[in-house]
């Protein structure tokens, strides 16, 4: 018998994800196993590595930034909100601005789009990247 660690599901994969002219469209899959939606203890750690989410842009029903529905709101959303930190970290244009959308695409299934803006679409893959296995290490199953 092996002593080996069992691999886990990844919470999040990538199903597709397009580049467009202006923007990048990645449809994820959330695992059947994972949280539909972020709790107050994933988002303790991840603004601890990344403090400037709550302060984003957000339109959403509650408030104007994120810190209005961070702590209830879907990992594909998270998600978005990751990708545009990373990417504006990434850039040397101080007043770059990205936009995104999410959206569930089959929430029964746990499927969703993120659409996001960029500057450079290799920052951008690269944000998306990093973003899935920051994200994929953070949450706990």
């Amino acid at each position: 018998m092996s002593d080996a660690p069992v691999p886990r599901a990844a919470p999040l994969t990538v199903e597709r994800l397009t580049v467009r002219a202006d923007r990048l469209v990645c449809e994820v899959a959330v695992a059947p196993t994972a949280p539909r939606s972020t709790s107050p203890e994933l988002l303790a750690r991840v603004c601890a590595a990344r403090p400037h989410l709550p302060l984003h842009a957000c339109v959403n029903e509650e408030g104007d930034t994120f810190a209005a529905v961070m702590d209830h709101t879907s990992l594909p959303h998270l998600l978005e909100h990751l990708v545009i930190d990373m990417q504006a970290q990434a850039v040397s244009d101080a007043n770059a601005v990205f936009v995104g959308t999410t959206e569930w695409i089959d929430e029964f299934a746990g499927r969703a789009r993120i659409e996001v803006s960029f500057t450079d679409d290799l920052v951008a893959l690269r944000a998306f990247r990093d973003a899935i296995a920051f994200l994929n290490n953070t949450v706990v199953l």
